[in-house]
Formats: C-alpha cells, structure tokens, sequence
C-alpha cells in the first residue's frame, strides 16, 4: 500500500493496488495522479450522484474462490440513465470489475488487449461474436460518459471522460470490449453475471447509511411537480432516475441534486383507460410491490394491437414487469442468464424448448407515466421475437433497439391471482375482453362457413344424394371453425 498526504488538504490518501494511478481523495475530492513515487493534483473531481446503492468502498466479496474488496468507483450517464463501475482488488493484487446498473451486476475480469476486433462503429445489438469456444451476442454498444468518481482507479479519468463499450452475452458468461482508450485494440473482459448474495458481499450500505447520506430513506415516496405542468409526480426515492408526466408527457432527471426537464411534451394526449393505477401496491407472495410506472406499447403495422406493461418495484427484490395484453396476464423479469439457443423458430434455456409464439414484429411507445430506472419517452420501438412453453404458460421475450437487447422471462398469472396481489377480485385484462380478439376470428370461422355453403348447397341439390352431401358439409365447417372457437374462448 502507497500512502501520501493529499497536496489540496493534507488528508491521507491511499493507494492499495499496485496498479492504481489515480485517487480520488475523500474529504476534498481532489483527483490524484500517482506518477512512480510522487503524486500531481490535476483538478477536483465532481460529487458522485446519490444513487441509493448498497455497495461502496471498503464492500467485499468472493468469486471463483478468491477474495476481493471494492477500492474505487467512476459513474458513467448516457442517453437513458447512469450506471456504476466499480474497481476490484483481488488478494492476490490483481483488478477486475462490477458493474452495476438497475439492481443488476456483472462482474468481469482483464484479459488484455486484442488485435483482431470488430471496429466499434460495425457493431450493433444481435451481432454474433466468437471467443474461444463460445458464440456471444452483443446486447449493449453504447458511448457513456464520466460523471464522477472515487477510490483509486486503474487508469486517469475525470468529469468528461468517454467511455465507448460494447457487451455481450453467451448463457450467464458476460463479455465487454472496451475501445475507450485504443480504438484499434480494444480491451477485452470476461465475467459473468451475478447477484449481491451468490457473490457473498459483506459490508454493504445499510438503509441508515444511504438515508444519512442522501437524506431519504430507499424506497420511501416523494413527490415534485411537473416542470411541464405543474401536476404532481410520486416516485419511490432510489428507484427512480427519470419521472414521466401522464399529463403532457413531459420527462424530467431526478438523478441530480435538482430535478432537471430532459423533454418537454406540451399537449401529451388523452391518457388511456388503464386497468391498475399508479402507485397502488401488490402483495405477491408476501412481498409488497409498487407499481410505480406504466407503459402502452402498440405494434407498428397493426395500430389496433396494443398492450401495457406495469413496472413494479421492491426495496429488496428490485424490479419487475406485470404485462396486461390479449392473452391476459404475465409477470415479468429481464433475464441474467440468457438462452442457451435459438435458432429454427426454437429457443433452448436449461432442457427446456419453446416454440415461436408468434413472428417477429415491431413495437412502439404509444403512452408512458411514472418513475422508470432509465428513460422511457413516446415513440421508442424495439423489435420482438417471442417464445413459449408448450402449455402456454412461461414466455421468453427478445427485446431490440438500436442500443441493447434484452431477454425477459414471463409467468402467466391467472385473473383471480392479479386480483388477490392487489386486494380485489379477478381483474380481467382490458385487452382480452373478447372485443380485441375474439371478432376476427368468428369473422374468419363465418366468412368459411358461407363460401363452404354457397360451393356444395347447389351441387348437393343438382347431383343427388342432398343429405349426405350437406352432412358432408357442415362437418368440414365444423372442423374449420372449431380451433377458431376454441382459441377465441381461450383469449375470453
């Protein structure tokens, strides 16, 4: 460990990796630059955001049998949010890192430079990438840049630094190229992710610490005015980074010490009639859930399939997605470990196959209201690909913009269920009342019946044998129609 006095305010400053080259000192937030034995002040660095965290330095852990404590941290924003990035020391002396963005974590370790990469520009979301023996995916190509840091760091940064790096993804194994310092040869990292509990992290930010900190307790409400329109937004503190007015679509960052307009939408539209209201809370499985947002997405080339899509969230459990459309109720959650394969209209996760639901199709943000972890504004699109169980009950999401692509993984919920979570009786969905899709296909079982009857009724009673050619018939109408009924009965 090299420890000096800080040039700024005399306060001890610590660097305990021998692969440090700059500290942030903690009482005066000056950035250090370690050049062999001496140090240079280069300038403050800006306060961190409040981000309702449980980790923070001093915070330890174990992976792949070896110990490690958390040393330093830098913040990084982007279009939709900020996430962190926090450095590692193993006990052996080498690094890695923890990323951590929506109650989510990856951890991921060094392996050098590489030669032979794709240029950051070619790369894009569903892109395959081959290393050793394994397919990865790219699911996040982004630019991202520093806001804050603290702790000791492996490399100088500060307040403006461009991070430009893309992810990928083969199962549970996590892959990062980073192209923010040699775009030619970018660095190469390899994890997997991981939960706070499976990494066995010790010394955690308790509710106290984090309320001492950001003057409110996580998860508790508040609630600021529209800086549109001046209604009231309620948001759960720690669970929010951007509030989406239902008035006049107006969007605002509360991720800032002030709450600041990102977009500002005069005249949002008439709300739609939705079924669960913001803010109410469900009881699942003994656990109270927020619903603190909500989203209608409708397909783009068919305007009248349309569904909505209920963020819920709890202090302990994080996030999750309660999707009402045609076919009733999902309980939804993005997927840390990824499918195994898809290919050939089948998808493959553990020894499990599911089936296409449906082809693929393109989607777009028709309403948005509430407090989302990143930005959710009116007129996102993303393409969807879906998989399901053969009995129809567990459903596997693709989910791609320009910028990402995730998985999520959806139970169905039966209507007395979705009532019970929130204290009521059954809640049928709004879209599965029979009136979205049910009509077209009784029309389609109608339209089969008249054209079967116009073609035989006249040669059954020129050709003779008028009863068992009409019998004949009604039995090829029936088999039609049948699976016609049935599934518009199943969607009632």
């Amino acid at each position: 460990m090299y420890r000096i006095a800080c040039p700024s305010c005399g306060a001890d400053v610590s660097f305990r990796a021998a692969s440090s080259v700059l500290a942030v000192c903690e009482y005066c937030r000056s950035t250090l630059v370690r050049d062999a034995d001496s140090v240079r002040d280069i300038g403050k660095m800006a306060e961190l955001l409040d981000d309702y965290s449980p980790l923070q330095i001093t915070s330890a852990g174990r992976f792949i049998d070896r110990n490690f404590s958390i040393v330093g941290r830098i913040q990084l924003r982007y279009d939709a949010g900020v996430w962190n990035e926090w450095y590692l020391l193993f006990d052996d002396g080498s690094g890695g890192w923890l990323s951590e963005s929506v109650g989510q974590y990856v951890l991921t370790l060094p392996l050098g430079p590489i030669d032979q990469a794709p240029a950051f520009d070619s790369l894009a979301p569903g892109q395959r990438y081959r290393h050793g023996s394994h397919d990865f995916v790219f699911s996040d190509v982004r630019q991202a840049q520093c806001v804050a840091g603290e702790g000791e760091l492996p490399f100088r940064v500060g307040d403006g630094w461009q991070a430009r790096v893309a992810d990928a993804r083969c199962q549970q194994q996590f892959l990062t190229l980073d192209y923010s310092d040699d775009p030619a040869r970018p660095e190469l990292f390899l994890g997997q992710a991981a939960t706070l509990p499976q990494l066995n992290m010790q010394l955690l930010r308790d509710n106290r610490m984090i309320q001492e900190k950001t003057g409110k307790l996580k998860g508790s409400v508040a609630t600021l005015a529209c800086l549109g329109c001046a209604a009231p937004l309620d948001y759960r503190a720690g669970a929010a980074a951007q509030l989406t007015c239902g008035h006049c679509g107006s969007q605002t960052d509360v991720t800032g010490d002030v709450a600041t307009v990102i977009g500002l939408h005069k005249g949002g539209g008439q709300a739609p009639a939705l079924t669960l209201e913001l803010g109410a809370t469900a009881q699942i499985e003994r656990i109270p859930w927020t619903l603190t947002g909500v989203m209608v997405w409708r397909e783009d080339e068919d305007a009248s399939s349309e569904w909505s899509e209920y963020l819920l969230y709890n202090v302990d459990k994080g996030f999750r997605w309660l999707v009402e459309s045609g076919e009733g109720w999902f309980l939804g959650a993005l997927m840390d470990v990824w499918v195994d394969s898809e290919r050939g209209g089948y998808a493959a996760l553990g020894q499990q196959t599911f089936s296409r639901a449906c082809p693929d199709y393109r989607a777009s943000v028709a309403y948005a209201a509430g407090a989302f972890p990143w930005r959710a504004k009116l007129g996102d699109s993303m393409l969807l690909s879906e998989y399901q169980s053969s009995d129809r009950k567990l459903r596997l999401s693709r989910e791609m913009n320009a910028q990402e692509l995730v998985w999520t993984r959806s139970d169905r919920v039966e209507d007395a269920a979705i009532g019970g979570w929130f204290n009521q009786g059954p809640i049928a969905s709004r879209y599965a009342t029979g009136a979205a899709a049910s009509p077209g296909k009784l029309k389609i079982a109608l339209t089969a019946t008249l054209v079967l009857l116009f073609i035989n009724l006249p040669m059954a009673a020129l050709g003779g044998h008028f009863g068992g050619r009409l019998l004949v018939s009604f039995i090829a109408v029936a088999l039609l129609a049948m699976p016609l009924f049935q599934s518009a009965t199943e969607e009632e």
